[in-house]
């Protein structure tokens, strides 16, 4: 860990300095020249005028231009590996970096998906003669056009267009042999692996090999607006197509924080894709992250800090009135971050993470299908607001909350309340297939009883607090049974009702009952033995049974009971409560 501070001059390395801990440092204006390799983990200029790299520089840390100018002039590197990415750190007005920089992004073996990605610097070569030398891209059957021949010709590279009224806005490049890459454009890029898989063999579900995707240009520092003019330019339309949305690109090759950039007109969330996200044949799932519940809507690594290389999309708050978003060297890591971002108190909000999985796959994959999720507090409301994120579907089964006939990645809702529901919405999950909910609570009041009622089945599940639940359904070939609407999140909380033991905990259905059976759902301190008997209004005992205490008790009456209201009263540890049913 040395710091080799030269102070002004010509310095020459034909040999090799290796520096992995440390820090080269030019404190006057430097001219670095030779034919050997220098590794340094920081580069630092700290003068005023001009240092000139003759010679290449191999950064594993960070650049920091804190006084003066660096003309890199196509002999900088900023490595990214397995173990950390080299970044540039806030350089201040009146510095700068010229010259090409070369700027490297480590994509670790994972699934053979896409990825939303993002160059860094604006190339003045072609895309074939930077990203396209570490991977595949495809386009063509006969590998015109700089691209890689397949025999389908699919294109794994692309943009997006948010001025398409028609399609879905994604737009394949045209070439890889007469296209630059743009820093603060996004793209999206499937990644095979590295350039030895067989691209003509048949889909792999993996990589083969991680990569480190290399472009080569102009870094972009200073302050950079995205506006209607700017490039990528922000959406103006009011097309359902794009829906106001638009891919950018994180511009800086740094983390930047994105509750700190200066947004208008958009609202405070941005969608990330993450390519673990769905079975191995869906690969990847749009993941939202919410400023005003700090929140993402599934257990995720996408949070408020977006990385270097990092592509994502951004919402217009009206549909047709285009936003904007700045981006200043003070949102770089490291500079201005605030761990209370969205609230004065750092308790942690109350919140429900909706998960499911395909049931034949939870023991492959710890990552669900799709998940949403719902946060509490006394500062939102049930009307559609900040912190109420839209889902952003990928076209198939896709998991979100309802709030307003809107569908919703993160719903953003008042503390509960008894008799609370949230709407849970199905979209186009598929027929005779099994699915498995897991509901994950957190921060909330122990004395709040949660139930998954499902409306197919008429059947309440009871759901704990402390732990995940796991709760498995089928499909058939009938469409109500994948219906949008079929499950609802219902509360209970008995400290907002009378503070005795009573009957809000518990819940009988279906009812009015029609085919003799009724269930019982028990909220889960419920142990031992229950008792239950069955009353007709004038006093007497139809029906007798004992039963253990589980989540869900079925009762099946020896004798048909007559068309009538009945009650049901239910003991357990010496308290008993009473419900009322009715049978048709």
């Amino acid at each position: 860990n040395v710091t080799i501070n030269y102070k002004g001059g010509a310095l020459t390395n034909n040999g090799t300095i290796t520096n992995n801990a440390g820090s080269l440092a030019f404190s006057a204006p430097v001219t670095f020249a030779g034919s050997g390799t220098t590794s340094t983990r920081n580069l630092k200029i700290q003068h005023t005028g001009t240092s000139l790299l003759n010679n290449r520089i191999n950064v594993a840390g960070s650049l920091d231009v804190s006084n003066g100018s660096l003309n890199a002039n196509n002999n900088l590197t900023l490595l990214s590996n397995a173990t950390s990415s080299a970044v540039i750190a806030p350089v201040a007005v009146g510095n700068s970096i010229t010259g090409k920089v070369t700027v490297q992004r480590y994509i670790p073996q994972g699934k053979r998906a896409f990825r939303f990605v993002t160059p860094s610097v604006t190339t003045d070569n072609f895309i074939s003669n930077n990203w396209q030398l570490a991977t595949h891209i495809t386009g063509s059957t006969t590998g015109a056009n700089g691209f890689d021949a397949t025999g389908t010709g699919n294109p794994s590279l692309f943009t997006y267009n948010n001025q398409q009224a028609t399609g879905t806005g994604w737009t394949p490049i045209a070439t890889t042999d007469a296209t630059n890459l743009e820093a603060t454009k996004g793209y999206r890029l499937l990644v095979r692996g590295d350039r030895n898989v067989n691209i003509n063999a048949a889909s792999l579900a993996n990589m083969n090999n991680p990569i480190t995707l290399t472009a080569t240009g102009t870094v972009a520092t200073g302050t950079i607006s995205l506006t209607t003019s700017s490039n990528p330019a922000m959406n103006n339309t009011n097309n359902p197509t794009t829906n106001g949305y638009s891919l950018i690109g994180n511009p800086y090759v740094n983390t930047v924080n994105w509750n700190t950039l200066t947004k208008s007109g958009l609202t405070d969330a941005y969608y990330a894709w993450d390519a673990n996200m769905g079975t191995a044949a869906q690969r990847g799932r749009y993941v939202v992250f919410s400023t005003a519940t700090g929140s993402n809507n599934v257990a995720s690594a996408v949070n408020q800090f977006i990385q270097p290389g990092q592509a994502f999309f951004v919402k217009n708050t009206t549909l047709g009135t285009a936003g904007s978003i700045t981006f200043n060297e003070t949102d770089k890591l490291g500079t201005n971050v605030n761990p209370s971002f969205f609230r004065s108190s750092e308790t942690a909000l109350p919140r429900l993470d909706l998960q499911v999985f395909e049931t034949n796959e939870m023991a492959l994959s710890p990552n669900p299908i799709d998940a949403a999720v719902a946060v509490f507090g006394g500062e939102f409301s049930n009307q559609l607001e900040t912190g109420d994120v839209e889902k952003l579907s990928t076209g198939t089964e896709n998991l979100s909350f309802l709030n307003n006939a809107t569908q919703l990645a993160i719903d953003a809702r008042p503390t509960v309340v008894a008799t609370d529901q949230l709407a849970v919405q199905l979209q186009e999950f598929q027929a005779s297939k099994s699915y498995t909910f897991r509901p994950q609570f957190s921060n909330f009041d122990p004395t709040t009883t949660p139930f998954l009622l499902d409306t197919y089945l008429n059947q309440y599940t009871a759901l704990a607090l402390d732990t995940p639940t796991n709760v498995t359904f089928n499909t058939t070939t009938d469409a109500a049974s994948f219906a949008t609407n079929r499950f609802k999140i219902v509360f209970q909380n008995s400290a907002l009702n009378n503070p005795t033991f009573n009957a809000a905990h518990v819940v009988l259905y279906p009812n009015p009952v029609a085919n003799n059976q009724i269930n019982i759902a028990l909220p889960s301190y419920f142990s031992g033995k229950v008792n239950i008997a069955i009353v007709n209004t004038i006093g007497q005992v139809v029906y007798v049974t004992n039963q253990d205490a589980q989540n869900t008790l079925s009762i099946n009456p020896t004798s048909v009971l007559a068309q009538g209201m009945y009650l049901v009263q239910i003991t357990n540890q010496g308290t008993t409560i009473t419900k009322k049913i009715t049978i048709k």
